[in-house]
């Protein structure tokens, strides 16, 4: 693989102030407030690429820390979507799983990533939280799904994350094929007036329920909600029987 060349960032200055503003003049990962130290990091490690959203205002140490690999790039993506997340206008909460209901449970130890434990639904019911934080009433229009099916042998085994509201309806939405996406354009789209917190489900659903069986069966799911059906916003990636990650391994698609 051929080395990238380091190049300058075009209105450094500017560019070090709007990430500064997005941290709060706080590391990221370990709080530190020497903010006239911080280094700017390039999440995807390619320094030819220095749009805003590959880019991370860090301390000194967490960035040595990435640079030895003791901080894994998927960890930085979280940070940056976090971050993102938070200074936006519609705030992602939480993503959890309605194991009353499905055959679904969290895995210990893991964020966003669940797992199916018993044969009662192998269908994923999740539920989303977020918050409006505009001004004005918006209605939830789209939801996206893309799929990637994960190589066989990641494994992963519940954290319970507390929910604050009762979901207002529950969407199916099948699962698309490998490294497909699909775009559901809802029917029944929810009112969320400004300042509120709001809460659906989705639940997704495949032809064949055995699609989901573990220990065979692993996705990454990427989700991305439509608003006013003007805009979205993305929802942190969520693993389905597996707790980890693997994007350097080679793709293997089972048909």
């Amino acid at each position: 693989m051929a080395k990238k060349n380091r190049t300058k960032i075009p209105q450094v200055n500017k560019v070090r102030a709007i990430l500064q503003k997005e941290i709060n003049s706080k590391c990221p990962n370990c709080e530190n407030t020497d903010v006239g130290h911080f280094e700017i990091h390039h999440i995807d490690e390619n320094p030819e690429n220095n749009q805003i959203e590959n880019l991370i205002l860090l301390c000194p140490i967490c960035h040595s820390k990435i640079t030895k690999k003791d901080i894994q790039i998927d960890e930085v993506k979280k940070w940056k979507n976090n971050l993102v997340n938070r200074n936006s206008d519609i705030q992602f909460i939480s993503v959890t799983v309605d194991s009353e209901n499905c055959g679904w449970e969290a895995i210990k130890g893991a964020i966003n990533a669940f797992e199916a434990v018993r044969f009662k639904s192998l269908f994923p019911i999740l539920n989303f939280t977020f918050i409006n934080n505009s001004e004005k009433t918006i209605l939830l229009t789209n939801i996206e799904i893309k799929n990637q099916r994960l190589p066989i042998g990641l494994s992963g085994p519940v954290i319970d994350i507390p929910t604050i509201l009762r979901p207002t309806i529950k969407y199916k939405i099948r699962l698309p094929k490998d490294e497909e996406t699909i775009n559901t354009v809802l029917n029944d789209e929810i009112i969320i007036p400004k300042n509120t917190a709001f809460k659906f489900q989705v639940e997704i659903f495949n032809d064949h329920m055995e699609s989901f069986m573990p220990p065979h069966n692993k996705y990454a799911i990427y989700f991305k909600f439509g608003f006013n059906n003007d805009f979205y916003i993305d929802a942190p990636m969520i693993l389905l029987n597996s707790s980890k990650y693997y994007d350097r391994l080679t793709h293997v698609g089972l048909g």
